[in-house]
């Protein structure tokens, strides 16, 4: 196992609340409370948001690496391997909390998972803004941070709300900056998202479009000519991709075996898994293993 790339869990400060905003300058965290060094690769057990005010630097999620933007916001998921790399003029905000923290009290528990910048939904968490809809988001994080720091019965319930109107306009703009107006307002759409939903919450278990089509009702066909309209790629290869990823992560981040990989994801057949990978990925489990054990432990 790399040890090096830990896990993080939530910290508990003042009354234990699983919601935190910290505000960043710089190339290193200054703030004794910020739940963890950032000099490697890690991931957490939790959300996290990072805003970028300044663009300085670079961020690698889940083995893509993407410039630090100013009016940005990059969306992370639980158990996303990542690194941010700031230089002296970094200046920004992040945003962490649980799962459990977002969906107590709202009436769609499920909105979490159907956001299209959160749950490996897109191979680009990242939303670049205008300076006007940058600030917009900026002053709700202002009015959240004030809150944030008053002591209140109905604090953890504010913070609540503010972010989830936080989540929301970002869901327009990411929307609007990615998907066609048309697409957007169109049943298909929902449709995917819904699939989306299905893939996250199943894809260990469950590998084929028939099984997905069969609980959305749709034929296999017309499942994966939506799902290629809105994503680019068929069910099939959306599927496939959300399954590589899953084992990048364990063989970069738990000693388990090939075999042992392969039963976790429901594969029987640990050389039909092996092939398959090879196959997406250029290299056998074992080979990326060892290119990933030399690239983060130089």
């Amino acid at each position: 196992m790399l040890k090096n790339i830990h896990i993080y869990e939530l910290p508990e400060v003042d009354e234990k609340i699983a919601f935190h905003i910290y505000e960043v300058e710089g190339k290193t965290i200054k703030n004794r409370q910020y739940p963890h060094k950032t000099e490697q690769a890690h991931r957490h057990a939790y959300y996290e948001i990072c805003i970028f005010i300044n663009g300085a630097g670079s961020h690698m999620i889940d083995f893509n690496t993407f410039s630090i933007k100013s009016n940005s916001i990059h969306f992370l998921t639980p158990g996303q391997v990542h690194l941010i790399s700031r230089e002296e003029h970094y200046h920004g905000f992040l945003m962490v909390f649980s799962r459990d923290f977002y969906s107590l009290g709202l009436q769609d528990e499920d909105l979490l998972i159907t956001l299209p910048f959160f749950n490996n939904n897109t191979s680009e968490p990242i939303l670049n803004l205008t300076r006007e809809e940058f600030d917009e988001l900026l002053d709700i994080i202002k009015h959240l941070r004030k809150d944030y720091k008053r002591d209140s019965e109905i604090r953890e319930d504010v913070l609540r709300s503010y972010l989830h109107i936080f989540l929301l306009k970002c869901r327009y703009f990411f929307n609007r900056n990615y998907f066609d107006k048309d697409i957007i307002k169109d049943p298909t759409f929902l449709l995917v998202n819904k699939f989306r939903s299905l893939v996250e919450q199943n894809f260990r278990e469950v590998h084929l479009v028939k099984e997905y089509a069969d609980l959305l009702n749709e034929s296999p066909a017309h499942l994966n000519k939506i799902v290629k309209l809105i994503t680019g790629e068929n069910a099939g290869e959306f599927i496939i991709k959300r399954i590589v990823l899953e084992v990048k992560r364990l063989l970069i981040y738990t000693d388990l075996s090939n075999k042992e990989i392969s039963f976790k994801m429901s594969y029987e057949d640990p050389s039909y898994f092996s092939r398959l990978f090879r196959k997406k990925v250029g290299a056998s489990p074992s080979a990326f293993r060892m290119q990933m054990k030399k690239k983060y432990q130089q």
